[in-house]
């Protein structure tokens, strides 16, 4: 029969317990199956191939690594040879195989199949002759212990032998070899020289010979099943060779469980498959299995042990026999065996020893003799003592099934009496549980077991069931009459064994119960523990206890007779109330409960639930009282049915809510929850939510009250969600849910629990669909709209979740009802805020920076002049929330609401049109707020910690605006707006239909619906012509959309007539790309320029604004030069009556002179080539509203006038070129160049910018620097400008400062040469110092990094370090004296150190990931230049500051270096430095000295200095010569300059002391080290100290160096001594002393000379 090999009885190795007996002592046959000695005699020289021969020698060695090297080096060889490899290696591998498969080395063996494998495949037939050799070992490594092994073989073995057929022949054609095979793995003995030890230890080599008897007992066993009879038969001998053999035998008991298991399989097989071959051998059987086996099987082999010797027993009982001729008894072996528990083996070990007990033979245990029934009782109690909690339940029930064995079997009644009194005494034992075994056995499968025992032996001797029954009864009787206080919790365990062992047995048949009379005990002993109970008056916890679980159990036994049922109810209804307060009253409460339910009468369990509620209210205990109250409210839920409001505990509830929070006590918390969880029952369901109202109101907003509350009242929405579902029906309910929804939100300690009753909420939502399902819905939906209205703390998100909860969980019915209060159409609220904006006049800048321009002045209501218009900023503040702010709040969550869900099919359609245009308005309402608050930070509309500008919320708004506008476009098309929308003789009152067909239908009446607001000419007509035109412009981004259709639009809804100017200019800056090439807006151009040119001029004023914001918008956007707007003379006339509108001088009419002037920038293109007087005019208009802005700069109303003067000047500034009487005009000019200066200082005074102001700032930057510099006398009124929140200008001072400082400090220069007597005082500007101290507000304090970097240059960021750049122009001008004044300002605060400190934070350095600085051109910086972003442009800036600190103020960074305590921030800013600037800086320092040379060097200045400078060196030397003899001084520079100081070493000195030379270095040195001199200006002082001292000049007593650090020669002389000090040195002297003595001869010092 053909099988497929697989891993038979193989499993992992078990434990190696015992000692192993040394190989020379056990294995003494020098005919070993492999000897480790042949494979060094293996001759190689048949392999060619030397590498070959190297791997195969490696093979040859003894030590393991070597061989597991060769190995992998074979493995790698065959893979890549595989094509070229030669039979011999096949011939030379076989004789190193076999030993291969036994080494230790589980990789060996591995690797050595793997091999065996891979070469068979390869030489295929060729191999077959090697076979024989081989193929035993090959097949016993199938049955390895290591599985990774086995299946190496296996692998290999299937990969030659790849189909079953194949395999089953090789098993047939080399039956012969694989039984040699066998033969020598049995008599495989110890073959290992003394050499081995050296690598394995005698347990190693034990386990390794162990392992190679297990594989041939393994390959045996399956041989044996695959081979045909015949073939058997054929081999008898040699398989009687291999049976008989002791090794198979003894092998039995070896500590290997791998190889004990392998042989009691083999066993078993042939005890089934070849019974006859046994018979013989059960001497063998009794010896080696039984009498042996039962001494020292090995614990991982118990359980095939057991099944091995049941088998036996069995089939062979003689063999029993035999092993009692070993001299020990069979039956005392077994027990002896048994004591010893099952060892892990599991629960089956006590099945296979109850059965082998069971089937021992007659000779061997005598059932009717009671010594042996005493032995087995006394083997079975020792192992169940060894057993744990997965095993003891198996053994306990082995030892009452054998008890149950004997009563059954035995005849005699002695030995039933023995067993009964066993099978007793076990039983009783397990109810007292005082001893180890009691303990041990106390599982419920005790309980089990003895009933089982009941069971079992109630059919054969019934008498003696009753006995033991009786026995049990009496025991628990005697417990109970006998009380004892000292050891009632060992009565409760000894209790509750005894009820679970009473419903084991009363589970028995009927039949059987009645036999024992079961039902008539339990009756007798409920009435005796009632009786107990009364007498003793509830002191005895442990009676009332036993009741409580004997009525659980038995209560239709106890009630089954009148008798006990009398009993029952007088003890609940008199015995119970009166002992309420007892230390019982738990379990008589459960009992109270019992019986009630059993009895199911609701008159008698309400009256008795009256009584004991007023027994428990009247006690004088309160503490004890709440205590048993809470009890009993939490156990009556089973008999909740039969219960009403109790009058008298309300009230005591009502008055606990009260002062719950003032208690604090946690008791009282549990009385009123006990309550509300069995509100109907107990308290009223208008008490309930008058309990909730009550704790809702004094704890939230309230941290600690919130917790508390919030935790508490979980178990009410776990237990009872009804009832706080009608309290957030109520008013304070829906405050309550808002707050709850809040709560999850944040962090703190009550989020868990809010969020545990959030989702008791939600998933009651969705099965409350009932008839007051809106009203829940409702009442959490109100609480929503009040988050989004008022709540700061609430983020847009969570109410839109909170939101989809509510919409998921509703039906439609709820949904139509839901939908117009989810969307503010209910309360109101969307229409009174917009109605409030729409009321507030426009501030004059939106006519810049919204899509319709000037249209604005065109409504009714729009602007008044005389009014200040500041007030129109919109204001945000999270105390009171402004209406600006409430709305843009219910804007966005209604935009948010609509992307996730079709809120607005559930409305009306009138309602889904006036709420689709209010929101498109809102939408434009937040784009004129981002204008206005501009530069100003506007607080995000949500979230109070948020640090995200409000800005990016206001974005979002207009984006999903937008968004949902062109969504509902559909294929909506211009074509499709019909002609009536824009008609004056339109009805408003239009009936609309129930429901668009589609969105085209819904986008037509909408337009329609713009029409109706934009005929009112109002603001909220103004914010629907932006959104028309909007939508235009959108629409006519179609490919297919032209020129051509445009004109046709045009007529067919008969703009060029219509009155409606707000539509009419909608419509034209929607179409602004086609309105250059069509032909009606062409023609109407003319006609509107007409009517200008027709206006009277009484009415200039009134009707001109109107015509030239029309006319405007038909020409503002036209780019196209080509397009002709106006013929020349016309645009001349037109122009000149434009100029009449705005006359010189006149603030008046703001508006009117702002469009004129946008008008004149667009017809200028027109008239350029032609001259006039016009030009002249032209430029006196813009210097006259440049004057008017000027005048009212602070208004908002000049914003827009100031803005397009500016752009005009622009306009004519670029065409000067093309025309002289242009540029004549503007040379003639004096004042506009002044005012625009004057516009700029007087910039310092506006507070925050609108965008509309940023754009001026922009224009007006671009026009200030074309200003001559000669106009900026000095700078420093320009510096305040630097903390202007505006770019531009901020920008435009840098580059200002920039260009004036160099000639003032040139002025400065010379002042400070001619000041002698050091009268004049220079220092830095005040007004930067003052700047510098600002740090930028961001970085104050902690700070997130990557919100600092992604923001960029922020305009405080900017200001400081725009700052910082002019300082450090200050100094990079100054000549050296100058800029030690300067550097001194600096010093006299912590300016610089808060730079560096800043910078080091915002690159990283303290990090340890600086930014790579190579990347940036950290010399310079041009503020107009792009960097890509604006985390770039911050890190450029930075890393300029940072070099310009380090060029010009070394020594004070070096300082602030120094003095760094953070070690790893020290070595990162050294690091940095030393990488990206100080090769920079030496590369300055040492070019510096190069061109100073080529100049008029400091060589040239004294023919007897030489200088050399070396960049390899990063030196300058510098040699002067004096008679022929040189003095040499060298300056090195360090690779981490400045951080390090430079080294400024004498190399010779001639003619000099000692002390004045090294005066004179150290003096050179402190000009580049204290003084942030240059190499430059310590040449030059080493130069004059040498010069002047061969000249004779005295050097000063106190440095000894001739010239000061200041350049002074010493003047001061000593009246005394006559020697001379330079001034600053004596000063310090003086200081130092504390007097104003000589330091040299301590006299009084005199100033005289």
């Amino acid at each position: 029969m053909s099988k497929k090999l697989k891993l038979k009885n193989n499993p992992r190795g078990g434990d190696n317990n015992g000692k192993h007996a040394k190989a020379e002592e056990r294995f003494k046959d020098s005919d070993s199956l492999h000897s480790e000695n042949q494979a060094s005699l293996i001759d190689l020289s048949v392999v060619s191939d030397p590498q070959l021969i190297v791997i195969l020698k490696g093979l040859q060695k003894r030590d393991p690594k070597t061989k597991e090297k060769a190995l992998d080096n074979l493995v790698t060889y065959i893979d890549e040879s595989e094509d070229q490899i030669d039979e011999s290696i096949l011939i030379v591998w076989v004789q190193f195989y076999p030993q291969l498969t036994v080494e230790f080395s589980r990789r060996q063996r591995m690797l050595a199949h793997k091999i065996q494998g891979d070469l068979f495949k390869i030489f295929q037939r060729q191999s077959a002759k090697q076979l024989k050799s081989s193929i035993g070992p090959w097949l016993g490594g199938i049955y390895d212990n290591d599985k990774s092994v086995a299946r190496a073989a296996v692998l290999a073995f299937e990969s030659v032998f790849p189909t079953d057929e194949k395999r089953k022949q090789v098993f047939q054609v080399f039956h012969v070899q694989i039984l040699e095979y066998i033969k020598k793995a049995l008599a495989a003995r110890d073959t290992h020289s003394a050499s081995d030890e050296k690598y394995f230890s005698a347990t190693d080599l034990e386990l390794k010979v162990t392992r190679e008897i297990a594989c041939g007992v393994h390959l045996l066993s399956y041989l044996l099943d695959i081979t045909a009879p015949e073939a058997i038969h054929k081999q008898q001998y040699d398989y009687a060779e291999i049976i008989i053999s002791e090794t198979i035998w003894k092998s039995i008991t070896n500590s290997d469980p791998f190889l004990s298991r392998a042989c009691l399989c083999l066993i078993m097989q042939l005890a089934y498959n070849f019974t006859s071959w046994l018979i013989p051998l059960q001497k063998h059987l009794g010896r080696y299995l039984i009498a042996n086996g039962l001494m020292n099987i090995p614990n991982g082999a118990i359980s095939d042990y057991l099944d091995c010797l049941i088998v036996i027993t069995r089939l062979y009982p003689e063999a029993w026999t035999m092993s009692e001729e070993t001299g020990e008894p069979s039956l005392e072996l077994l027990l002896a065996f048994v004591s010893q528990g099952s060892r892990f083996s599991g629960p089956k070990f006590w099945q296979h020893v109850e059965l082998l007990i069971e089937k021992l033979p007659e000779n061997i245990l005598n059932i009717n003799e009671a010594q042996p029934i005493s032995k087995i009782s006394d083997a079975l109690k020792n192992g169940i003592m060894t057993e744990n909690r997965m095993t003891v339940d198996a053994a306990t029930d082995a030892y009452l099934s054998l008890m149950a064995y004997v009563l059954t079997v035995s005849e005699l009644s002695e030995i039933q009496a023995t067993a009964l009194k066993f099978a007793t005494d076990f039983s009783q034992r397990y109810l007292i549980a005082d001893d180890d075994l009691g303990k041990k056995i106390g599982s419920d499968g005790t309980a089990r077991s003895i009933s089982s025992f009941v069971r079992n032996i109630i059919p054969e001797n019934d008498a003696l069931a009753i006995t033991l029954w009786n026995k049990l009864v009496t025991w628990v009787t005697e417990i109970l009459e006998n009380p004892s206080m000292t050891d009632e919790a060992n009565k409760k365990l000894q209790i509750t064994r005894w009820i679970a062992l009473a419903k084991r047995i009363g589970s028995i048949p009927e039949e059987y119960a009645k036999r024992i009379e079961f039902g008539a005990s339990i009756r007798k002993i409920a009435r005796l523990a009632i009786s107990m109970i009364q007498s003793l008056d509830g002191t005895l916890i442990f009676t009332a206890f036993f009741l409580e679980n004997l009525l659980k159990e038995f209560f239709a036994l106890a009630k089954s007779d009148s008798d006990a049922l009398r009993v029952l109810n007088e003890f609940a209804v008199d015995t119970i109330p009166a002992l309420i307060s007892s230390v019982s009253y738990k379990h008589l409460i459960n009992i109270w409960v019992l019986i009630e339910l059993g009895l199911n009468n609701s008159e008698h369990t309400f009256r008795s639930f009256r009584s004991i509620l007023t027994t428990i209210l009247a006690s004088s205990l309160v503490e004890l009282k709440d205590s048993i109250l809470v009890y009993f409210l939490q156990e009556i839920k089973p008999i909740k049915a039969s219960l009403n409001p109790f009058e008298d505990l309300e009230r005591y509830v009502l008055l606990k809510a009260d002062s719950i929070f003032e208690s604090g006590s946690q008791q009282d918390w549990d009385v009123v929850i006990a309550c509300l969880l069995n509100e109907r029952a107990v308290i009223s369901s208008d008490n309930a939510i008058e309990i909730i109202r009550k704790l809702t109101r004094e704890s939230l907003y309230d941290s600690d009250y919130e917790n508390v509350f919030f935790r508490n009242l979980i178990v009410v929405a776990q237990q009872n969600l009804p009832i706080l579902a009608a309290f957030i029906k109520t008013e304070d309910g829906s405050r309550f849910s808002s707050r709850l929804w809040q709560v999850t939100e944040t962090p703190d300690d009550a989020s868990a629990s809010a969020n545990a009753i959030r989702k008791c909420l939600e998933g009651q939502l969705h099965i409350s669909q009932s008839e007051d399902a809106s009203d829940l819905f409702g009442s959490l939906a109100n609480a929503i709209l009040r988050d989004v209205e008022t709540n700061p703390e609430s983020t847009c998100e969570s109410m839109v979740t909170r939101t989809l909860s509510l919409w998921e969980s509703a039906n439609l019915e709820v949904k139509a009802v839901l939908s117009p209060r989810i969307l503010f159409l209910q309360n109101g609220s969307l229409k009174q805020f917009i109605d409030i904006a729409f009321a507030r006049p426009l501030a004059p800048s939106v006519s810049l920076i919204n899509i319709i321009g000037g249209a604005m002045y065109l409504c009714n209501d729009a602007t008044e002049p005389t009014q200040d218009t500041t007030t129109a900023r919109i204001e945000f503040t999270y105390a009171t929330p402004s209406n600006d702010m409430k709305l843009f709040r219910i804007v966005a969550y209604i935009l948010q609401l609509l992307e996730k869900i079709d809120v607005l099919s559930y409305l009306p359609y009138a309602d889904q049109l006036n709420l689709f245009l209010t929101l498109q308005q809102a939408a434009e309402l937040a784009k004129d707020s981002i204008n206005i608050n501009g530069s100003g930070r506007i607080p995000s509309l949500f979230a109070v910690e948020d640090l995200v500008n409000g800005t990016d919320d206001l974005l979002q708004i207009t984006e999903k605006a937008k968004t949902l506008l062109e969504t509902k476009c559909g294929l909506f098309s211009l074509q499709s707006i019909h002609k009536e929308s824009f008609s004056s003789l339109a009805a408003d009152d239009k009936k609309l239909p129930e429901a668009a067909q589609d969105d085209i239908q819904f986008m037509t009446d909408f337009v329609s619906e713009i029409g109706k607001r934009t005929r009112e000419s109002h603001v909220s007509g103004f914010y629907a012509a932006r959104v028309l035109a909007s939508l235009v412009a959108y629409l006519a981004e179609d490919s297919d959309f032209s020129s051509k259709d445009a004109d046709a639009l045009f007529e067919n809804l008969g703009l060029r007539r219509s009155k409606d100017t707000l539509a009419n200019t909608a419509f034209f800056e929607g179409l602004s790309k086609y309105i250059g090439t069509m032909t009606t807006t062409d023609r109407l151009r003319n006609e509107v320029a007409s009517d200008i040119l027709g206006l009277r001029p009484a009415t200039l004023f009134i009707e001109g604004l109107k015509k030239v914001v029309v006319l405007n918008s038909l020409v503002h956007n036209i780019d196209d030069e080509s397009v002709v707007l106006f013929p020349p003379q016309r645009a001349v006339m037109l122009m000149r009556r434009i100029l009449d509108m705005a006359p010189q001088g006149s603030a008046e009419n703001l508006a009117l002179r702002a469009e004129a002037t946008k008008l004149l920038n667009a017809i200028l293109p027109a008239v350029k080539d032609l001259y006039g007087e016009h030009w002249t005019k032209i430029i006196s208009s813009i210097a006259a509203s440049l004057t008017i802005c000027e005048m009212r700069i602070e208004s908002d109303e000049v914003t827009p006038l100031l803005f397009h003067s500016l752009k005009l000047f622009a306009r004519v500034n670029a065409f000067q070129s093309d025309n002289d009487d242009i540029a004549d005009a503007l040379s003639e000019d004096t004042t506009i160049s002044d005012s625009l200066l004057r516009i700029l200082s007087a910039s310092l005074n506006l507070g925050d910018r609108s965008q509309a102001r940023l754009l001026c700032d922009s224009t007006l930057s671009r026009q200030i620097l074309d200003i001559s510099i000669d106009k900026i006398a000095d700078p420093v009124p320009l510096f305040p400008i630097l903390a202007v929140e505006s770019e531009p200008l901020q920008k435009t001072v840098l580059k200002l400062a920039s260009r004036a400082i160099p000639a003032v400090q040139e002025s400065l220069a010379v002042e400070a040469a001619l000041d002698t007597h050091g009268v004049f005082n220079i220092e830095l500007p005040v007004e930067l110092l003052s700047l510098v101290m600002s740090v930028p507000e961001e970085i104050e304090g902690v700070f997130v990094l990557e919100e600092i970097m992604t923001a960029g240059m922020t305009s405080q960021m900017r200001s400081y370090l725009y700052t910082w750049k002019l300082i450090f122009e200050y100094l990079d001008h100054a000549p050296f004296a100058l800029k030690t004044k300067y550097i001194a300002s600096l010093k006299e605060g912590d300016y610089i150190e808060t730079l560096l400190n800043l910078i080091a934070s915002l690159l990283s350095l303290d990090s340890g990931k600086p930014i790579d600085a190579s990347k940036f051109s950290f010399t310079r910086f041009d503020p107009d230049e792009y960097v890509g972003s604006a985390k770039r442009e911050l890190q450029w800036v930075l890393l300029h500051i940072y070099y310009m600190s380090l060029h010009h103020v070394p020594s004070m960074v070096r300082k602030w270096w120094s003095e760094i305590r953070n070690r790893q921030l020290s070595i990162a800013v050294e690091g940095f430095t030393q990488k990206y600037f100080s090769p920079t800086l030496i590369g300055i320092e040492l070019h510096a000295v190069q061109n100073r040379l080529a100049e008029s060097g400091v060589a040239d200045e004294d023919e007897n200095l030489e200088v050399k400078v070396s960049h390899v060196l990063r030196e300058v030397a510098a040699v002067y010569t004096i008679d022929e003899q040189t003095m040499e001084m060298v300056v090195r520079i360090p690779s981490s300059f400045p951080l390090h100081d430079v080294q400024v070493d004498g190399v010779k000195r001639v003619g000099v002391k000692e002390n004045q030379w090294r005066a004179w270095l150290l003096a050179s040195q402190s000009v580049i080290t204290s003084q942030n001199g240059t190499i430059v200006d310590a040449l030059s002082l080493f130069r004059r100290n040498v010069s002047l001292h061969f000249e004779g000049v005295t050097e000063c007593a106190i440095c000894y160096s001739i010239l000061h650090q200041d350049r002074s020669l010493p003047s001061k002389r000593c009246q005394t001594c006559k020697n001379k000090f330079h001034a600053g040195c004596l000063f310090k002297w003086f200081q130092s002393a504390n007097a104003s003595t000589c330091p040299l001869c301590r006299q009084p010092f005199s100033f005289g000379r």
